[in-house]
């Protein structure tokens, strides 16, 4: 079955597609700008990340540097053995970590985003719009992220995976629940070993040493029904 997602919404905490998220905090933000009118404001740049159907919706302010957004990435979704990361636009060309998100996020610019340059992720960033805020003294601001995706054990499919084998990862059933996963390990040795690793809500689940983020960790695990 194809993975969906949705986010819920900062400011209302309703939930939205993937394709409709952004839209709609569009409509909050504008209002969040007239609001604040008259107040000491600045600068904040909505962006989208996404890595297929994983995605954040930020606000950065303009005036942060690049390396900002790069340790924002590492703490919520990346990080896993310091490994290096760099930003690129067009084709190909880098962009510096103290270049100003301003000058590089103009609205509709895409830029990539690489961590680690053996084992890779890859995550986009789009530039959507600049509001004039007041956010205190944030400067990145969560307003979405996809909850965690609806990934159920490859051999019973009746429960949400929480573990997956990293040597099975590309060979069909490798999600596993933890009834499942026991039984697993009786016939790859290798899964209690090293190759087991926890179901996160990251592009970089199962690669390398990547555990989770180090923040949002409430919606950092495994897929839970949620109550209408």
């Amino acid at each position: 079955m194809e993975l969906q997602s949705e986010g819920h919404c900062i400011f209302c905490n309703e939930y939205f597609s993937q394709k409709d998220i952004g839209k709609h905090l569009a409509t909050h933000l504008k209002i969040k700008e007239k609001e604040d009118k008259g107040k000491k404001t600045n600068g904040f740049n909505h962006i989208v990340v996404e890595a297929d159907v994983m995605f954040l919706q930020l606000l950065v302010r303009s005036t942060c540097e690049m390396e900002e957004i790069d340790n924002f990435l590492r703490d919520i979704w990346l990080e896993c053995c310091g490994h290096d990361s760099g930003f690129h636009i067009k084709r190909g060309e880098e962009i510096e970590m103290d270049d100003i998100v301003g000058n590089v996020l103009t609205p509709k610019t895409k830029v990539s985003h690489d961590y680690d340059y053996g084992t890779t992720t890859r995550t986009f960033i789009k530039s959507v719009k600049v509001y004039d805020l007041d956010f205190d003294d944030d400067d990145i601001v969560l307003l979405s992220r996809n909850e965690p995706l609806k990934i159920m054990c490859s051999v019973c499919n009746k429960k949400a995976a929480t573990v997956l084998c990293s040597v099975c990862l590309w060979e069909g059933d490798s999600y596993f629940c933890n009834t499942c996963a026991k039984k697993h390990a009786k016939t790859c040795e290798d899964f209690d070993d090293y190759a087991s690793m926890d179901v996160v809500n990251s592009p970089r689940m199962g690669e390398c040493g990547y555990e989770g983020g180090s923040f949002d960790k409430e919606r950092d695990g495994v897929y839970k029904e949620r109550k209408k």
